[in-house]
């Protein structure tokens, strides 16, 4: 009885002692206010989150919150990077258990064999059976996924901002090559209506440049027309690191991506369409599906969101202008349609431009119609 006593009493000693240090090292920090907490640790690269998560409570709950990525989005202390993903790596995701219906045969190990031989035999096979399908299914290459008749890729770029993954940048390669007998218009249609759409407007049936715009942008005459023709078809993140609207995670993680070494080399063009969703919040998206299959909303929350989605738009817009994006002026029709916007490897060349920049451009607009 007097031991475990004992053994109590030590162990609640060494208790008050380690929260006595705890408490003077940095109960200072943890006693202030939640905004200036957030913005003494933003400051902190993203290496020393886990060991200050590990410090105290309030520093966890401070480090974990929308608060602090909102703050270290719009303060430009978080730190992005982008990584491309392999076919294989694609592959995995998709299949995280591994191939289906795999197990041993007669003949695949000797009536004798042991149970450790067994499960060798059997992780030989499966891991057979994944190359196979890797193969077999386009996962093959450095790239993502492959089309095997076209062989264009899909292109999936992972988000990481501060260490943690939070988002994806989806694209699109069309290897054009460089005599002209790439059946572009074709490879297109096939993909996706948005790239057909694109495709047909821009390019002629093997991928040449048909617009003046893009063009006039070269530095050698017919150097866009060939070469890999790049789209950009989505990109999505966590809405914590966009806060009041900011660009700064979306233009850093659009340029870490199209400047991946993978891809280094295999683009001449890079095209995008402006995206709403981009920065459209969950519950937006939600309550502009209701109002389209007539699910609610009034007329003035109707013309509320309306408005709304004409914002996100423009927002895209001006992300891919701070990458370093030109629009591409024959693809000005009407008004509230979306923005078309191009780069060339060049224009990747200058600094991101700051949000300040880029709202004192003049987009070219449509011309107002009776």
């Amino acid at each position: 009885m007097d031991d475990c006593s004992d053994e109590s009493s030590k162990k609640a000693a060494e208790q008050q002692k380690e929260d006595h240090q705890n408490h003077h090292d940095y109960g200072g920090f943890a006693s202030l206010p939640t905004d200036v907490l957030i913005s003494i640790l933003c400051r902190s690269p993203a290496s020393d989150h886990t060991s200050l998560r590990d410090t105290c409570k309030a520093f966890r709950t401070t480090i974990d919150s929308a608060a602090y990525k909102g703050e270290r989005a719009t303060s430009g202390w978080a730190e992005v990077s982008t990584h491309l993903l392999s076919g294989s790596e694609l592959y995995d995701r998709e299949n995280p258990n591994g191939p289906e219906d795999v197990s041993l045969s007669d003949g695949d190990v000797d009536d004798d064999a042991t149970e450790e031989e067994r499960a060798a035999a059997l992780q030989w096979k499966i891991a057979e059976k994944r190359l196979s399908e890797i193969i077999e299914y386009g996962y093959s290459s450095e790239l993502g996924y492959m089309d095997q008749d076209y062989w264009y890729n899909d292109i999936t770029v992972e988000i990481k901002v501060d260490g943690e993954r939070c988002g994806s940048i989806d694209l699109v390669l069309l290897p054009r090559g460089v005599y002209h007998s790439y059946p572009f218009h074709d490879a297109a249609d096939v993909h996706s209506s948005e790239l057909q759409m694109v495709g047909v407007r821009l390019c002629d049936s093997v991928g040449r440049l048909k617009v003046r715009s893009i063009k006039n942008a070269e530095l050698i005459s017919g150097e866009a027309g060939k070469g890999g023709f790049l789209h950009i078809k989505t990109v999505r993140i966590n809405e914590a690191y966009q806060p009041m609207d900011c660009t700064n995670i979306v233009s850093e993680a659009v340029r870490s991506a199209l400047s991946e070494p993978k891809l280094d080399g295999k683009w001449t063009l890079v095209t995008a369409i402006s995206d709403y969703q981009v920065y459209m919040t969950k519950k937006e998206m939600e309550f502009k599906r209701k109002i389209r299959y007539g699910e609610g909303g009034n007329a003035e929350e109707k013309e509320r969101a309306d408005k709304r989605f004409w914002e996100c738009a423009l927002l895209d817009t001006k992300t891919l202008l701070r990458v370093g994006f030109k629009q591409i002026a024959e693809t000005v029709s009407q008004k509230q349609n979306p923005y078309w916007l191009f780069a060339l490897p060049s224009f990747l060349n200058d600094p991101i431009k700051s949000f300040e920049e880029v709202n004192q451009m003049a987009l070219i607009e449509p011309p107002d119609l009776p």
